[in-house]
């Protein structure tokens, strides 16, 4: 237990559990990271508005199904993406939009739905708890 040990050595085995440490901190990040994500993409599916109308194009529940998650590592850099496969939805739904006829004429405003913020501001405090538990 008590190895009387060299400067050199010191230095070694120093630089060897600090790298060890390391590794463990960006795994326990990574896989922190990785739950988040699924975890706001969960959430997103649930707090989603769902359309109530009649569309050929739009199905219902089709924003609420197609949010998806993409989680990318490379050279020691892991970014998540969280997105809705019907991404030009996102912006009218979350901040609201003006409503026309078929004449083009603005008949009306369709309130937002914020549903996009809300997820965004439970992940950065579920980050910021996995930042400090590190």
């Amino acid at each position: 237990m008590n190895e009387i040990i060299t400067p050199d050595e010191f230095a070694k085995a120093l630089a060897e559990a600090t790298r060890t440490m390391t590794e463990e901190v960006v795994e326990e990040m990574e896989s922190g990271l990785v739950n988040i994500a699924n975890n706001a993409v969960e959430e997103l599916k649930r707090l989603s508005p769902v359309y109530k109308g009649s569309s050929k194009k739009l199905k219902k529940g089709d924003y609420r199904k197609k949010w998806k998650c993409i989680i990318e590592k490379e050279r020691g850099v892991t970014r998540v993406t969280i997105y809705n496969a019907k991404g030009g939805l996102t912006h009218l739904l979350e901040n609201g939009h003006v409503v026309r006829n078929g004449t083009k004429r603005v008949v009306g405003n369709a309130d937002p739905i914020p549903h996009i913020s809300i997820v965004n501001e439970h992940a950065e405090k579920e980050l910021d708890k996995l930042m400090e538990g590190l």
